[in-house]
């Protein structure tokens, strides 16, 4: 029993080590610097190996992605939890959005296929984005309950501001300090929210 144990943390750890590894040379070099050739020079095995745990690139971007929209529905799940106000839910969740995506923006990347992250599986497919989707939409109902087309047209809204201005946010760190993009997100995303009344 304990052997069989044993082989399963040890293959658990090897399959979050080949991810990690891919993530740490995301942030070194981009996500097009990384290969399946590459993260197995990195942890010392053999290309056959680490296609044992990933058939393909794809099918590891895959995984990050999902892990990135299994935390947020964690989170997004927490603030239903947490606060019963609308105006308040729907705010700290673009919060949330704002934050990983400046604390993890390997993984964010890969969720959007930015910046060379380009995963051939759609998001939109994604079981757990869809998750994600429909907590914000959740919410969204609960301003005003409106037709299902309604409320699919006001989430568009939400995560095209959302979305895009974390993406913009990214594009020109170099150019506006982070901190006065955040500034910015807050403003539009209480205004959004604000709207919604």
């Amino acid at each position: 029993m304990q052997t069989i144990e044993r082989k399963v943390r040890s293959r658990e750890q090897t399959r979050s080590g080949i991810i990690s590894t891919a993530k740490a040379i995301a942030s070194q070099e981009g996500w097009q610097a990384v290969s399946i050739r590459k993260i197995a020079d990195a942890i010392d095995y053999s290309a056959p190996v680490v296609y044992e745990y990933f058939d393909s690139k794809d099918v590891l971007l895959d995984e990050i992605r999902n892990e990135g929209f299994r935390y947020l529905y964690k989170e997004y799940d927490r603030i239903l939890k947490l606060y019963r106000d609308p105006e308040k839910r729907l705010y700290e969740i673009s919060l949330i959005q704002w934050d990983f995506a400046r604390q993890q923006p390997e993984i964010y990347q890969v969720m959007y296929n930015l910046d060379g992250a380009y995963c051939t599986m759609p998001v939109y497919q994604s079981e757990a984005m869809q998750a994600v989707s429909r907590i914000v939409e959740e919410i969204i109902f609960s301003f005003i309950p409106k037709a299902k087309e309604s409320i699919k047209r006001l989430y568009f809204q939400w995560w095209s501001a959302s979305h895009g201005m974390i993406m913009l946010s990214m594009l020109l760190k170099d150019e506006q300090p982070l901190d006065q993009s955040e500034q910015i997100y807050r403003e539009t995303m209480r205004r959004f929210v604000r709207d919604l009344r």
